[in-house]
């Protein structure tokens, strides 16, 4: 092979989510496990490519939980950068959760072993429509006190 095919990641940005204490689970389903529902509050952005705000009760977790306990993400959230640009944002991904007694505490809670996910945008035309042409992946961790995560997003190249 002649052409270099190598990925490299950039970290982007990151995501804060505020939660509400709203959140809902119900089942089972049928098959088992059960669906949640985890509405978000608003958040920040933060990063290199982009900065602003999430918009407060733009959005939610629908998160199914399969009956081996890995959660299955489906969030939908409105951001907007701090020009303004309104960004529509859909995480979809997993968190695995520690199995126990093997759970390491950070930030108040116990993480996840595994918590990934993998977005996309919708984001009209202008300096921030990279995001709809661009691979982008994510990691996340959980934090206590208030409710929130982090979600932190990384461009492939």
């Amino acid at each position: 092979m002649d052409t270099d095919i190598a990925v490299r990641l950039e970290h982007v940005f990151d995501v804060r989510v505020d939660f509400t204490s709203d959140r809902c689970v119900f089942g089972p389903l049928p098959g088992g496990g059960s669906q949640g529902y985890t509405p978000a509050s608003g958040g920040r952005i933060e990063g290199p490519r982009l900065s602003g705000r999430v918009v407060p009760h733009s959005g939610a977790d629908f998160a199914t939980v399969r009956a081996d306990g890995v959660i299955e993400l489906n969030a939908h959230y409105l951001l907007e950068a701090d020009d303004g640009t309104k960004i529509y944002i859909t995480n979809r991904g997993y968190l695995v959760p520690a199995r126990p007694g093997e759970a390491v505490i950070a930030h108040g809670m116990a993480q996840p072993a595994y918590f990934r996910f993998t977005p996309t945008f919708k984001v009209p035309a202008g300096p921030h429509d990279w995001l709809a042409r661009t691979v982008i992946l994510g990691a996340g961790e959980r934090h206590a006190n208030p409710d929130h995560s982090i979600f932190r997003y990384y461009a492939v190249y």
